[in-house]
């Protein structure tokens, strides 16, 4: 059909599939365009003075904390309470290390653990079971014949 022998209806079709092309392609540049700003707008804001001068702040102002707790953490470890403290922790701790409790606990984690290797392992098998059983695609595509057009085989 030439463009005289066009109906009205064929012709405002195509219209209308040009439009929604156009509109397509107006929505993915404005897309676009927010992307580029948006990263302008991100790298300008990283870039400000003020975010360093507040990362400056914020690094002296943690050094100063760590600081302070480091000397509280020293003084206290240098009092009498903190030694008395230290003696009873160790005693604690000797006694979780002796007792039935932390040996059943850890026979327990011991067996959830050998439990949660081995399940990982039959899992590993069988997806590689899984894998060797299917055709590589690779080598199926290269198995196709194609034809020319004029009917000879290409390998």
């Amino acid at each position: 059909m030439n463009e005289e022998e066009k109906s009205p209806e064929s012709t405002a079709g195509d219209d209308s599939a040009s439009q929604s092309e156009t509109h397509k392609d107006d929505i993915g540049d404005e897309l676009n365009r927010l992307a580029e700003s948006f990263g302008e707008a991100v790298r300008a804001a990283w870039n400000s003075e003020q975010r360093h001068q507040l990362e400056t702040d914020l690094n002296r102002g943690l050094r100063s904390l760590v600081d302070n707790v480091e000397s509280i953490l020293k003084q206290f470890d240098e009092s009498e309470q903190g030694q008395e403290l230290k003696e009873q922790a160790g005693k604690v701790v000797e006694k979780v290390r002796t007792s039935q409790v932390t040996a059943e606990l850890k026979e327990g984690v011991t067996k959830g653990l050998q439990t949660v290797a081995q399940e990982l392992q039959e899992f590993t098998q069988d997806l590689e079971k899984k894998r060797a059983d299917q055709p590589k695609q690779d080598d199926a595509a290269q198995d196709i014949p194609v034809e020319k057009a004029d009917g000879e085989d290409v390998a």
